[in-house]
């Protein structure tokens, strides 16, 4: 049965997917297939075998489909939180607790009050137990398109459900370690304490490949290997593993400890290694890979690596179903499959296929491709993990003896980063790809699969799997940026206003507003690292349509929550034009933001009367009339014809000037309208509502917000005209598609309303 586990491994993940990925024409495919395969094999004991176990297999699936999508309440207990599983950012603590009666996990929320709390929080080595009240909230799950889903995540990944907000008068008590568990924890967190005393890219990566710990408020390593397509090398992979048992090999030897001692110390310490690290999915899968290899050769058994990976995914997708539903755990089994399907080569070929068949997925992940990503991979694979894991275990050993030898390997380490951050920014190096389908992901990956096995096919195959492989890239990447669809999208920001207007074909895009959040005045102990909304929607989103480039950005007034993460735009988006009504040039605040990018920025202010277009798409300007500081009197009012479809952008202009837009336009109807100030009483006004003859109104609302968005005034006046309504805070992001094959519905990401 050698290299035969591989046959049912295929067949369970396309189980899988049918099961816990939803049912599609696709995933019904690749079980069939799968199952042909198998019986053409003409094994009929493997077969029965694999019949067996996709029953057993399928039962676990469901139990656990159920119990991520109908997930029980926690009650009013008693939670536990492990040491290491406290993450202190600024003011805020953040635990993972598990409830004492039920079992479940939550995410607590804590805010510290004084410095000195903070730093007891940091040193915490002990279990902690508190009491949570009944006020637990399931965790808030993406409501923007191709948002990442931090709620799914923990639900499939850490079985965590629900959320719980502390009080300042929580009482909680430390308690000594009572089990083999609690001190495996407490010694994580001893290590952790120790390791953070290392200079700032020494600790992160110390942290990462020995304790399988990431610190969120040290990205900055993460995010350069990310954009250079090498990901994999910081842990995903599981290959530092590998190094460390090198390692610990060439020490025993150097101290003539026989071979046969050492094996049996293996046995004994990577299993405890692998709970130190809290069983993360790479980590684990290198151990029980190293572990089994071990075993066969101790008992005499001839397995094949094949084999033992087979066997080791379908223990760890037993374990935990949702294992291949992300991309770290797509990116751990892929790379080390790929190592045994590679077999024996140069460096620069392994590194070639391995950064070949991680492109695909990176791809449908992070949207975006440098164009020395397969060099790099060639280049920094073979060096990268040697050259880390040695300055990471020379400092650390280092540590307590000589501050020297620590701040050198901080500087070969920043050195390096150095480097890479220099490739990172070669210009026009990085490619906005888009989101990959998944059908053709996976016919990517086959086809590089198959140009591997290169002794297995003729030459003249092996031109046309070239030219399979490039026309699969080429005719993604045309689907992605030649859509014949063209969009008007309200993002789901938060307290605050952002849209998107997007041509067919991709061609021309122009963002109204930007969101924000107004940043309150904080001590340097309270502040923490913040991602804005405006990165992980808006720019999200926009590199997941392939679009890099915006052709204008259009400010309706000053108001944080409408342009706050203006610059964050900017950075991260190429922008031609900055729109926005006469006077707010003159606004400092909006003078801070825009200052670094004036040299490549063209400031673009309108008065009523006026329009600009944005390629052939035209936009009259209604209002303001005479330039102003910029507040929601003088915000800029957007009309447009868009796909046959009339639409009014008001900013936060209130029921006076609504009043005399009506006066000055007169003939004015509009299809859509966006509602002003987030449906405060403030706006809407009951007579311009019904003179406009509205098809729709959108309004963008932060959940639970403290100004009590939307009123039940602005509320009652839509009713009252009889005008249907969509809320960001309610459906999420509110999209309107026109083009071939669209109908005029407006479709949201939490459920689809009709117009």
């Amino acid at each position: 049965m050698k290299n035969n586990w591989i046959y049912p491994v295929i067949c369970l993940i396309s189980l899988n997917s049918l099961m816990l990925g939803g049912q599609s024409w696709l995933t019904w495919s690749l079980l069939l297939l799968a199952f042909v395969k198998l019986i053409s094999l003409r094994q009929t004991q493997i077969t029965i075998m694999t019949i067996g176990l996709c029953l057993v297999y399928g039962g676990r699936f469901w139990i656990s489909y159920h119990s991520v999508t109908q997930p029980q309440q926690p009650v009013a207990q008693y939670f536990k939180v492990q040491p290491d599983a406290i993450q202190v950012a600024g003011d805020s603590v953040q635990l993972t607790a598990i409830g004492q009666q039920d079992g479940q996990t939550i995410k607590a929320y804590y805010r510290c009050q004084t410095f000195a709390e903070k730093r007891r929080w940091q040193q915490v080595r002990h279990p902690v137990l508190f009491y949570g009240e009944k006020d637990f909230k399931r965790i808030q799950g993406a409501t923007n398109q191709n948002e990442f889903d931090y709620a799914r995540f923990l639900a499939q990944q850490k079985r965590c459900f629900y959320q719980l907000t502390l009080a300042k008068k929580t009482t909680f008590a430390l308690r000594r370690p009572s089990s083999g568990l609690d001190w495996l924890h407490y010694w994580r967190q001893t290590c952790a304490l120790y390791l953070r005393k290392l200079p700032t890219a020494l600790r992160f990566h110390a942290q990462t490949l020995l304790l399988g710990l990431r610190e969120a408020q040290v990205d900055h390593y993460q995010v350069v290997l990310g954009h250079l397509g090498i990901i994999h090398l910081l842990s995903l992979s599981g290959l530092h593993v590998f190094y460390l048992v090198q390692v610990i090999r060439w020490c025993a030897t150097y101290c003539r400890i026989p071979r046969e001692w050492l094996n049996c110390m293996l046995f004994g310490l990577l299993p405890v290694y692998a709970l130190l690290v809290g069983g993360t999915t790479s980590i684990s899968r290198a151990i029980a890979l190293i572990l089994s290899r071990l075993l066969c050769k101790q008992l005499g058994i001839r397995q094949s690596r094949l084999d033992s990976w087979s066997l080791v995914l379908l223990v760890n997708l037993f374990w935990q179903p949702y294992l291949l539903h992300s991309m770290g755990g797509i990116l751990s089994y892929l790379m080390a499959f790929a190592l045994i399907y590679i077999g024996e080569g140069s460096t620069f070929k392994v590194a070639y296929w391995l950064s070949l068949l991680s492109l695909p997925v990176c791809l449908r992940f992070n949207y975006r491709w440098h164009v020395l990503t397969i060099m790099m991979n060639a280049l920094v694979t073979p060096i990268y993990l040697p050259i880390v894991l040695g300055l990471v275990i020379v400092a650390s050993v280092m540590l307590p003896v000589s501050n020297l030898v620590v701040n050198g390997c901080e500087w070969l380490l920043q050195l390096i980063y150095k480097g890479l951050g220099l490739v990172v920014q070669i210009p026009h190096a990085m490619i906005t790809f888009g989101k990959i389908p998944l059908l053709p992901l996976l016919l990517i990956v086959t086809v590089s699969l198959l140009l591997i096995d290169g002794q297995a096919i003729s030459n003249q195959w092996r031109k046309r799997l070239k030219r399979t492989l490039v026309s699969l890239y080429l005719a993604s990447f045309l689907a992605i940026h030649f859509n014949p669809t063209g969009r008007v999208v309200m993002f789901d920001i938060g307290q605050g206003d952002s849209l998107l207007i997007q041509t067919p074909f991709n061609r021309h895009q122009l963002l109204i507003d930007t969101g924000g959040r107004l940043a309150l005045p904080q001590a340097a102990w309270q502040r923490r690292a913040q991602v804005s909304r405006a990165e992980k929607v808006t720019v999200n989103y926009l590199y997941s349509q392939g679009v890099d480039h915006i052709d204008a950005v259009a400010l309706s007034h000053q108001d944080a929550d409408h342009i706050g993460d203006l610059n964050q735009i900017l950075k991260q988006i190429r922008v031609d034009r900055i729109i926005c009504a006469a006077g707010l040039p003159q606004n400092r605040q909006f003078q801070r933001q825009i200052r670094p990018f004036l040299a490549t920025v063209q400031i673009e202010p309108y008065l009523a009367g006026a329009a600009f277009k944005v390629g052939s798409q035209k936009f009259n300007v209604l209002a303001p009339t005479k330039p102003g500081k910029g507040e929601n009197s003088d915000s800029l009012v957007l009309q447009a014809q868009i796909g046959g479809t009339s639409w009014l952008f008001t900013g936060d202009l209130e029921q006076e000037g609504e009043r005399a837009i009506i006066e000055r336009y007169p003939q004015l109807t509009v299809d859509y309208l966006k509602v002003g100030h987030h449906g405060s009483k403030t706006a809407s006004d009951p007579t311009v509502i019904k003179k406009l003859h509205l098809k729709g109104a959108l309004i963008s609302t932060g959940r639970e917000n403290r100004y009590g968005h939307p009123h039940q005034e602005t509320l009652t006046t839509l009713q009252a005209a009889k005008v249907p309504y969509w809320l960001t805070a309610q459906q999420g992001m509110l999209t309107w598609a026109y083009g071939p094959g669209q109908s005029e519905k407006l479709q949201t990401t939490i459920k689809d309303s009709e117009k």
